[in-house]
């Protein structure tokens, strides 16, 4: 690829950023990556009515939390600014200028009830409802008629006969008939350049060179590579990957789990494993392992292995993928992650060398950092308490013996360390005649409070002896 490769990912800050959007600033930031390219972030703020100041901070946060930064953007500057749209009116009035001159678009006059009336009277023939250049050839006086009236006229772009052309990388060639497309608005006649308009000004200014986005946009592109030809910019390529639905296939909805990226940071995912998913979500990345590093990530994508079916979320999907990443991680780094989940637990007393020891045996039971706060009170003395379940464990036959024997053999150690488990499960199955379950689950219940959890041999040692004994006593006073 020869020429130095600009992406851009350009969201409206009107809610949080939706798990389905971060998937597209995903390849995109992966694709500029691949080919050591500029990835853009561009607010396209001109729905005033809508605009959320804190909506637009969120989605930087979130972009950054993903580990989406970006070259130039509203907050890092960049040869191409301003990168809000709401800062950039008169270079889309200077465009629109030109395409006025050049006779490529006419003023249009028509009221929104005029509007709505020609559509319906449309559907009552039973025709395609659309604009029917009503303004396109209106004389001088007519014009002035019009003005006198108080009519303010948004922009038309005049759509020329024939069909356009889209290449697309992912879905290929596409033709679209012109004469679908109708003579389009391009400047609302309140001033506010319209989406399709502002974003081929900006993306031709800003010499993007893909522009990589979902399929619902793929409509959008024959009107967009209209406006290019007709501004003399010649248009970047086209990718238009398919949408994200849930597993029957319906849009994905809260009904299948948590749509923006802050709902699923609250659950508990990382990051890390919240790329690693999208990324392997609808084939843009070549076979191999599944749990990957960005590095890995960006080897292994490709736009032209993205499939052209939807692509189905399966929450189950990035749970494993999660837990996969929380396996591979060590303790120190899974608690830099979980401190805000486990912020209420009485921590002032312990050091973060021993809660990373902690994170380090709970991590093959979890699956998210929220699940970390089922286990975490298994080590701490204070928030320790037998359960039903527990004590059920500790009512079968056998399991006094075991937990007798437990407290003998704890007794007579110096201290409790991981290699010396062998050696402690050796000498319980000699002094009771025990072995699996009616060995340890009543040493897990009396220990842990409950039937499952952290393998012993990782637990013990972080108990240390003092807090074993008084636990195995507390079970055989109880």
């Amino acid at each position: 690829m020869k020429e130095r490769v600009r992406v851009r990912f350009a969201p409206s800050p009107t809610g949080l950023l939706h798990i389905g959007n971060a998937r597209t600033a995903f390849y995109n930031k992966l694709f500029a990556l691949k080919h050591k390219g500029s990835f853009i972030l561009r607010i396209e703020d001109t729905d005033v009515a809508r605009h959320d100041p804190a909506a637009e901070a969120a989605i930087m946060e979130d972009l950054r939390w993903l580990g989406l930064a970006w070259d130039e953007g509203p907050d890092t500057g960049g040869d191409h600014g301003s990168y809000r749209q709401s800062e950039r009116t008169e270079i889309y009035q200077e465009h629109a200028q030109r395409l006025l001159q050049g006779k490529k678009a006419y003023p249009c006059y028509c009221t929104p009830e005029e509007l709505t009336q020609m559509r319906e009277d449309l559907l009552a023939k039973g025709e395609r409802p659309r604009y029917l250049g009503t303004c396109r050839g209106l004389s001088a006086q007519q014009v002035r008629e019009r003005e006198k009236e108080g009519r303010r006229p948004s922009l038309r772009f005049v759509v020329p006969e024939g069909a356009t052309v889209v290449q697309d990388i992912i879905h290929g060639k596409k033709v679209f008939a012109n004469n679908l497309l109708e003579d389009f608005v391009i400047v609302r006649s309140d001033g506010r350049p319209a989406y399709n308009f502002a974003a081929v000004v900006d993306d031709a200014l800003m010499a993007i060179t893909h522009v990589i986005r979902g399929e619902d946009h793929l409509p959008n592109t024959p009107r967009q590579i209209l406006l290019y030809e007709a501004l003399g910019f010649t248009p970047p390529r086209f990718a238009h990957h398919p949408l994200m639905v849930a597993p029957e296939g319906e849009r994905l909805s809260k009904r299948y789990g948590a749509t923006s990226v802050r709902a699923y940071r609250a659950e508990g995912f990382l990051p890390q494993a919240v790329a690693n998913y999208l990324a392997l979500l609808g084939g843009g990345i070549s076979g191999g392992e599944e749990i990957i590093i960005w590095e890995e990530m960006v080897k292994r994508f490709s736009l032209e292995g993205i499939a052209r079916s939807p692509a189905t979320f399966d929450i189950g999907k990035l749970r494993w993928v999660n837990r996969g990443h929380l396996r591979a991680m060590s303790g120190e780094d899974i608690l830099r992650n979980a401190r805000p989940f486990i912020q209420d637990f009485p921590l002032d007393k312990v050091d973060d060398r021993w809660l990373a020891q902690v994170m380090d045996a709970v991590k093959e039971n979890v699956e998210t950092l929220v699940e970390i706060k089922e286990y975490l009170p298994i080590f701490l003395p204070g928030e320790f308490s037998v359960d039903d379940e527990a004590r059920s464990a500790l009512a079968e036959d056998g399991a006094v013996e075991a937990v007798k024997a437990m407290e003998a053999v704890v007794k007579g150690l110096k201290e409790v360390k991981e290699q010396d488990f062998p050696q402690i499960v050796a000498e319980l199955k000699k002094r009771t005649g025990l072995k699996g379950k009616k060995l340890f689950a009543p040493l897990r219940a009396a220990l842990t409070s409950r039937a499952e959890g952290p393998e012993l041999k990782n637990i013990l040692p972080l108990l240390g002896k003092q807090v074993i004994l008084e636990r195995l006593a507390q079970a055989l006073k109880k």
